[in-house]
């Protein structure tokens, strides 16, 4: 039998599509192939004998492999993958590789085969994406800078930094804001009545973003102030609380800072 071969890729759906790209060119035979997200290789398996191939990102490879996907599946099939590359999970690359597989044979009825292991996966990484975009709809907060713009942070597991910023480029669409995800360095900038757009930030700005002067942020003082006088201390429920707002979203929701 022939040894497996793992083609790692950057983690991003660029990387990704890359990697199917480059993977199906191969010819080696579908079920000889995994794809690997770099930095993820803790979090799965590895197999004795397997041959590693590195991937870098290409944007032709990548744009080719999305059109395809458009034509000869469906849009919808095109958005799941897109959904799942969005995700933490580690076998989110290999499950994306095998589920495009069965849509190029199958064509767009591929969603209706739910008993499919990959197909299953692809769908329960959607979830778990529009539902962390979901509650931080809900869960972001907002602090105001000297200079009047709008700064909320978050850490969420998935990257959902894209998906989540249109809902408050339409809600805020007259403010200056910024939305700044912690843990991956990016950040969607929105300039009043203007299209927003995606940037990463360098290791000294996300420094200067870790600290802010709360002392004059009346927002945050009066949001604290209201939190604490609708709060009423005989029917206090921390299990309910956390079962409510889990306290991974707390980090940076400033009724629960001290």
């Amino acid at each position: 039998m022939k040894p497996v071969r793992i083609v790692q890729c950057a983690d991003s759906v660029e990387g990704i599509l890359t990697a199917v790209y480059d993977a199906w060119a191969m010819k080696y035979g579908h079920e000889f192939i995994k794809l690997q997200v770099i930095g993820m290789e803790e979090s799965v398996n590895y197999e004795l004998f397997s041959e590693y191939v590195l991937v870098e990102p290409n944007t032709d490879k990548a744009d080719k492999v999305a059109r395809s996907i458009q034509k000869k599946i469906s849009n919808q099939v095109y958005g799941l993958v897109v959904k799942a590359a969005l995700s933490n999970d580690p076998r989110k690359a290999d499950a994306i590789y095998h589920f495009l597989v069965r849509g190029f044979l199958i064509g767009k009825g591929v969603v209706d085969h739910l008993s499919d292991p990959y197909v299953q996966q692809i769908f329960e990484m959607n979830r778990f994406v529009g539902n962390e975009t979901h509650f931080f709809k809900g869960f972001l907060r907002f602090v105001e800078l000297k200079n009047g713009i709008l700064l909320g942070k978050m850490e969420p597991k998935s990257n959902i930094l894209e998906l989540l910023t249109p809902h408050f480029a339409d809600r805020f669409a007259g403010e200056n804001f910024m939305i700044v995800d912690m843990k991956r360095g990016i950040a969607a900038i929105h300039e009043k009545n203007r299209e927003w757009f995606m940037t990463a930030f360098d290791e000294d700005q996300m420094e200067a973003l870790a600290v802010y002067d709360e002392q004059e942020n009346e927002y945050s003082v009066l949001w604290k102030a209201f939190f604490k006088s609708v709060a009423i201390k005989e029917r206090e429920n921390q299990d309910l609380q956390r079962n409510q707002v889990h306290i991974r979203y707390r980090k940076y929701m400033t009724e629960f800072e001290k």
